[in-house]
């Protein structure tokens, strides 16, 4: 660890360097946990019923049902359809049933 300097204007331009340096190894250590959480990985890119089943846990079938049910966001080209996964989290996230306790403090505020 390196010994604390006064800042002054003659040593501004090394410590704004050691900053740099600081925040770029910071990145690269962030990037590497996000690689091995599978976080920060791009989530809009298409996949297809195969992996969006696996995605939710479903079967083929099911999405299939869905699809043709308009229930599930997705997009086709063709005969081919698609899905984005962050489009699916959305979608999951907007079917949040409220808590027991939440639907009470809700209840009570009327």
């Amino acid at each position: 660890m390196e010994e604390k300097e006064e800042l002054t204007l003659e040593n501004v331009p090394k410590a704004v360097n050691y900053l740099i340096n600081e925040i770029a190894e910071m990145r690269v250590i962030l990037e590497h946990i996000e690689s091995q959480l599978g976080l920060g990985v791009d989530k809009h890119r298409p996949i297809g019923i195969e992996k969006a089943a696996e995605f939710l846990g479903e079967t083929e079938r099911a999405i299939n049902k869905m699809v043709r049910n308009q229930e599930i966001p997705h997009y086709s080209r063709g005969r081919k359809v698609y899905f984005f996964e962050d489009d699916l989290i959305k979608w999951l996230e907007e079917g949040r049933i409220k808590t027991f306790e939440e639907t009470i403090i809700s209840k009570r505020r009327w």
